[in-house]
């Protein structure tokens, strides 16, 4: 039996209703200067250099009215601001690159504190109504992901990106494919600072149709810059091929260690909770 849906189609928003559950994707434009010193002023430091801040995921449960929207501005928040963070990465051109920033919006520095500028997030998404996420027993099924099904719908987004001062890469951005059998979203932060470490933080949140619960894993791994460095293959003359240190599929398979990964669930109603987990 083919499985009920109606797509969503607008200039800017992309979707799919499918079995109780409206998951929308927005794609809009860079901010605006003004808008971009309006969340800087909010946040208390200066915010990526590439912010999208209307860009969005949202996965919206219709008949309890719970939802987890991934948006850059509630991302930003977890940015660690601590006397320390703007020492969590410790590079020669750290100090230097943050008064920079600084002084390239002069107008904003009266709210400048100090801040971890790499924009390292836990960000797990944003979580309204009455969802409340406990630890799970068991995580996702991948092997079950792995089977061979038609993809609805299927996108990907960036929320924010920074160069920090041409010395690496700093990127969240979301991926969320629609099955027959349910959904599967991978938000990824992605971090390289060049001659120090490579940085991935990954929130992965899944529902089977077939179950009650929503299921969501955050890990992280972490590994030294010359580590994955190394694995670059030769190419003729004993050159490396640099640019894939920027390729984040390629630094994802080259991390050796596992991650240290966090599992959880919400129930989508108070009942059979116990049964699926």
């Amino acid at each position: 039996m083919a499985t009920s849906y109606e797509k969503i189609e607008t200039e800017t928003v992309g979707g799919l209703r499918i079995n109780g559950w409206e998951i929308t994707s927005c794609h809009m434009p860079i901010l605006s200067n003004t808008t971009i010193e309006q969340y800087a002023q909010e946040l208390g430091f200066n915010i990526p250099e590439m912010i999208f801040g209307n860009n969005y995921l949202c996965v919206h449960h219709l008949e309890s009215g719970n939802k987890i929207k991934l948006t850059a501005l509630d991302a930003l928040r977890l940015v660690d601001t601590s006397p320390h963070s703007a020492k969590s990465v410790q590079v020669s051109i750290a100090e230097n690159w943050t008064e920079s920033s600084k002084r390239n919006r002069s107008d904003i520095t009266d709210v400048i504190k100090p801040f971890d500028w790499t924009f390292t997030t836990k960000y797990r998404g944003t979580v309204t109504g009455k969802w409340e996420f406990a630890k799970a027993d068991k995580g996702i099924d991948y092997e079950k992901l792995k089977a061979r099904e038609s993809i609805l719908f299927y996108d990907e987004n960036v929320l924010y990106e920074d160069d920090l001062g041409d010395n690496g890469t700093s990127q969240l951005s979301y991926k969320i494919r629609i099955m027959p059998s349910g959904f599967f979203v991978l938000q990824r932060f992605f971090l390289r600072v060049d001659g120090v470490l490579f940085r991935i933080l990954d929130t992965r949140i899944y529902h089977a149709f077939d179950t009650d619960v929503v299921l969501r894993e955050f890990s992280t791994r972490e590994e030294p810059f010359d580590a994955i460095k190394r694995q670059v293959p030769k190419k003729k003359h004993d050159d490396e091929d640099l640019s894939l240190l920027n390729n984040i599929p390629f630094v994802d398979s080259a991390m050796t260690g596992s991650p240290v990964a966090e599992c959880e669930y919400a129930c989508i109603s108070a009942q059979h909770a116990s049964d699926q987990l």
